[in-house]
């Protein structure tokens, strides 16, 4: 089942939509994220019927602004989210938000990144330039830890605030040096922008496992019933299986959900890891010295450097791998 805007699964929450059935809390997740190709494994599972198998209904919208989602998962409106996990750690979260980590579902590697004009070669080029982007942007962040491994900082810069569905357009203005962007955007300014010479200067390829996408679902129902987030866990996983053995069928199940033809998805998932059930034990193992550690650490100190952040937020028990554990135990996979 399918809601088009944040709203309408807000409604179905409070039960103002009097035709829908009523619907259990321990049977029921309303999910929304934003529009990327990273989340159509929630599509795949639904249509191959894997979260029928295990008696769960799943909504979902799609909504970019954290800004009508983060209340709306603290109110209880909707019960889960997904978003690159520098996002989800930025202001206004504090050790106090409602919201647990429980798994990965992607990583970007090529997806994420930033356009160069004419003439800018390497990030230190950018220094005194104008750079364009939103300052949580995963192509900002990718620009703030190039320069930081140069003893650099974005405060270097010259930013420009924009919102990243204009970035074609922005980047076209000759007095932009780099435009942080993402697939299928940054493809196309290279491929068809004016200023001769513009390339990707960096991307989240040169730096694999920093932009993770993570499932994120509200702190009261997950540990009133933890049962059912496994039950979306693995449904996500065996989608993404099968993506690993049949990626076309996959995309051909999920492209219409996002109105856009199929070579287009095709081409911009080439920019993205889809995260196997076992690659995410490796992230999220049962302590705390998994790779997601490692990016939640790097991104403490990323978000504090761009102001996202008024200080380190701690690991647990923001992210809990525990349900990952023994998840197909008993279990259809």
């Amino acid at each position: 089942m399918k809601f088009t805007s944040l709203a309408a699964c807000v409604g179905l929450a409070l039960g103002t939509l009097a035709t829908a059935a009523p619907v259990k809390a321990e049977d029921t997740i309303n999910c929304v994220f934003p529009f990327w190709f990273g989340f159509a494994p929630v599509f795949v599972a639904d249509k191959k019927g894997y979260f029928a198998e295990e008696e769960l209904t799943v909504t979902w919208a799609f909504d970019n602004d954290r800004a009508n989602v983060l209340p709306a998962l603290e109110t209880g409106a909707i019960d889960c989210t997904m978003r690159t996990i520098g996002e989800s750690m930025a202001r206004p979260r504090t050790p106090e938000t409602s919201g647990t980590i429980i798994g990965t579902i992607d990583i970007s590697i090529g997806a994420d990144g930033v356009v160069a004009g004419p003439g800018i070669e390497s990030v230190e080029d950018l220094v005194g330039k104008t750079f364009a982007g939103e300052i949580n942007h995963p192509g900002t962040v990718l620009t703030q830890y190039a320069l930081n491994e140069k003893g650099l900082s974005i405060s270097d810069l010259d930013i420009r605030l924009i919102n990243t569905d204009d970035s074609i357009a922005v980047f076209e203005d000759e007095s932009i040096a780099a435009v942080a962007t993402w697939e299928p955007m940054l493809s196309q300014i290279v491929n068809n922008t004016s200023r001769e010479g513009s390339k990707v200067l960096i991307d989240s390829g040169d730096y694999e496992g920093l932009i993770t996408d993570i499932i994120l679902v509200r702190t009261d129902d997950l540990q009133e019933n933890p049962d059912k987030y496994a039950k979306f866990l693995r449904g996500i996983y065996r989608a993404i299986d099968d993506y690993m053995a049949d990626p076309d069928d996959f995309i051909a199940l999920s492209a219409p959900e996002y109105g856009v033809p199929e070579a287009e998805m095709k081409e911009a998932l080439a920019g993205v890891k889809y995260t196997t059930y076992e690659e995410t034990l490796i992230y999220m193992p049962e302590s705390e010295d998994g790779k997601l550690k490692e990016v939640f650490d790097s991104f403490n100190e990323i978000n504090m450097s761009l102001d996202l952040q008024d200080a380190p937020l701690p690991y647990a028990p923001y992210i809990d791998g525990s349900l990952l554990q023994g998840l197909f135990d008993g279990h259809t996979r």
